[in-house]
């Protein structure tokens, strides 16, 4: 079993600037957790800081913390209530790269308390802030022994990314690119796992450069079969593939496993909708790329990576017909959604009316279309044109852009490219800053497992 922390990059600041508040000095700070769990993983993922103010801890030096768990009573009330974990997170200002005597004993003295509050047995966890940033920690279970946390994650900005696994050396076909980025960066790739839901206009030219980028595990989720419309846009698709009707995730799969490069890839052949397994698997990935068409799929995946704290990258693509059998406009965007901050929906990608059209064609076509025709809803079905030249250029803007928040290579900080624009017409670049957080959403950064699942009744 893996145990993995995850910080969203808005309270990963706001820990830094309270650990390290410039006198040298020792500082803690308490956090609930909402969790993600699977046959491999458990996560705890940080949904609400608790500060312990400077004045409130009776011993404060550079080696040394002390302060009174009588503080936190109402948040272990809370966590025991809505069944939330808790992080213990407190900084060594001289650089101990280890936990101190000091600390298992107020380690021990603490968790013992804490399970003494909560009706379960699941694991809690205490970490280290270093000076430069790192985060390292270790996972305690209710007879008190612990084990390391495998890997602690910041979906921020940049991507942070600390594991105690160690990749075994560099692959002949990896050299090239640790020349542009750094063994470190591809050290990362290896232990990344990826969820790609869409694998046919964008998703497989964006699946194709994640392998040979070198990726250690990709999800790919995608429904529906190759059929001869999709020949022009699906990278190693066949005439035979689609005369056998074969599973897009199936010809992907094969042709990743034929590279030989060693990315680890499983396949769901639903819809993201009809399976809360499916969602699980997301949950527990530490990137997604949306490469899907539809409103609500759109927003499903927007509420994984808040509740879960994944950081999302949406494609889309719009060819707009002149009805003359030209192209009136051909656009592409690249959305950067991070925990904490807006989402698809306050960025005007789409409304509520919208939303609420797709779920009706979603769950019920026939009453959908009995109210298209009345005119009560919108028209979710559009048939727009598709080109691999421009799917590849979108899916490659996704990719740098990805590379660029776990390699910091660009001279402007990565908070200006929260959304990226491109117009093949009118020939530009555009690049935008993220807007104001999602009200709703914001309720429930790192909420992680909760009934009903999202807080979306129809997924109960």
């Amino acid at each position: 079993m893996n145990y993995n922390l995850t910080i969203s990059g808005k309270d990963y600041r706001v820990l830094q600037d309270h650990l390290y508040p410039g006198d040298g000095k020792e500082a803690v700070a308490i956090a609930l957790c909402g969790r993600q769990k699977s046959t491999s993983q458990t996560r705890l993922l940080v949904h609400e800081l608790i500060l312990i103010p400077y004045d409130q801890c009776s011993v404060r030096k550079p080696d040394l913390i002390k302060w009174s768990t009588k503080i936190i009573i109402p948040y272990l009330e809370k966590a025991s209530r809505k069944g939330l974990g808790i992080l213990k997170i407190h900084s060594h200002p001289g650089g101990l790269n280890a936990f101190s005597e000091t600390d298992d004993i107020s380690d021990k003295e603490l968790f013992e308390s804490v399970y003494g509050w909560m009706d379960d047995d699941e694991p809690h966890a205490s970490a280290i802030m270093l000076p430069d940033g790192k985060i390292f920690g270790r996972i305690f279970h209710p007879n008190l022994k612990c084990e390391n946390l495998t890997k602690v994650n910041i979906a921020g900005d940049d991507l942070l990314i600390w594991s105690t696994n160690i990749a075994n050396g560099i692959e002949e076909f990896e050299l090239r690119t640790v020349q542009a980025f750094g063994e470190g960066t591809i050290n990362k790739l290896k232990q990344l796992r990826i969820a790609v839901i869409g694998c046919s206009g964008t998703g497989s030219p964006l699946i194709e450069q994640l392998v040979r980028l070198g990726v250690g595990e990709l999800l790919l989720i995608d429904p529906d079969i190759v059929e001869h419309k999709n020949l022009n846009r699906i990278y190693n698709s066949t005439i035979e593939d689609a005369n056998l009707k074969r599973f897009k995730v199936d010809v992907l799969k094969d042709a990743i496993d034929r590279i030989g490069l060693n990315t680890n890839v499983i396949t769901y052949k639903q819809n993201i909708y009809s399976d809360k397994f499916i969602i699980n698997e997301i949950a527990g990935c530490d990137i997604i790329f949306g490469c899907v068409d539809s409103v609500d799929g759109r927003h499903l995946l927007n509420q994984i990576a808040t509740f879960y704290l994944v950081p999302y990258f949406d494609l889309g693509v719009k060819l707009i017909s002149d009805k003359k059998g030209g192209i009136d406009q051909i656009m592409g965007t690249v959305h950067y959604l991070q925990p904490g901050g807006s989402s698809l929906r306050t960025r005007g990608v789409y409304n509520e009316e919208e939303l609420r059209a797709a779920s009706m064609f979603r769950t019920n076509p026939e009453y959908y279309k009995e109210q298209k025709k009345a005119g009560y809803i919108v028209d979710v079905v559009v048939e727009s044109p598709a080109v691999i030249s421009i799917n590849t250029q979108i899916a490659s803007m996704a990719v740098n852009d990805f590379l660029a928040r776990i390699h910091s290579y660009k001279y402007d900080p990565n908070s200006e490219f929260a959304i990226s624009r491109i117009s093949f017409t009118d020939a530009y670049i555009q690049y935008e800053v993220d807007g104001e957080p999602d009200p709703y959403l914001s309720k429930f950064i790192g909420r992680g497992e909760l009934q009903p699942l999202l807080n979306m009744p129809e997924l109960n």
